[in-house]
């Protein structure tokens, strides 16, 4: 049986939207994000052992301009996720979002408005998000993998 994820977050509303859940098969490779002035959705990818990639379900609304992050396994690894939760449209959602690997940072996706959260890992690795979504992503958190 292998360790127990570590849950963090998350930063974001608690009430608004519906409970979302991506656990990765192997490690995170691609990260797609919609945003203008916040993020409309989220939606990622992973690698299995075996090398297939494995998509999730997006997670939030359908506006925005669409980005994606692509992270080189061979050479990098996820190692950093900040970001910023703010007001918009009256409700509370995450304004903007940046990753870094060892190597490189991606962001910042939306615009940088409201309160910043950030969550550097030195152990361990990130193992999948979860948050909360309707027609923004309201909500966003890690799972992480013990080192």
């Amino acid at each position: 049986m292998g360790k127990k994820l570590a849950v963090v977050g998350p930063w974001g509303n608690n009430s608004d939207g519906e409970n979302w859940s991506f656990k990765a098969e192997g490690k995170i490779t691609k990260i797609f994000i919609s945003h203008g002035d916040i993020i409309d959705s989220i939606g990622f990818a992973s690698q299995d052992d075996d090398g297939n990639l494995l998509h999730s379900n997006r997670f939030g609304g359908y506006g925005g301009d669409p980005s994606e992050v692509n992270i080189d396994l061979d050479v990098e690894e996820l190692n950093g996720i900040s970001g910023t939760i703010g007001y918009f449209d009256s409700q509370m959602v995450v304004t903007s979002l940046s990753f870094s690997t060892d190597v490189n940072k991606f962001g910042p996706f939306g615009r940088e408005n409201g309160t910043h959260f950030s969550l550097p890992i030195s152990k361990g690795s990130f193992a999948g998000f979860y948050g909360r979504s309707g027609d923004y992503l309201h909500a966003i958190g890690v799972y992480i993998k013990p080192a």
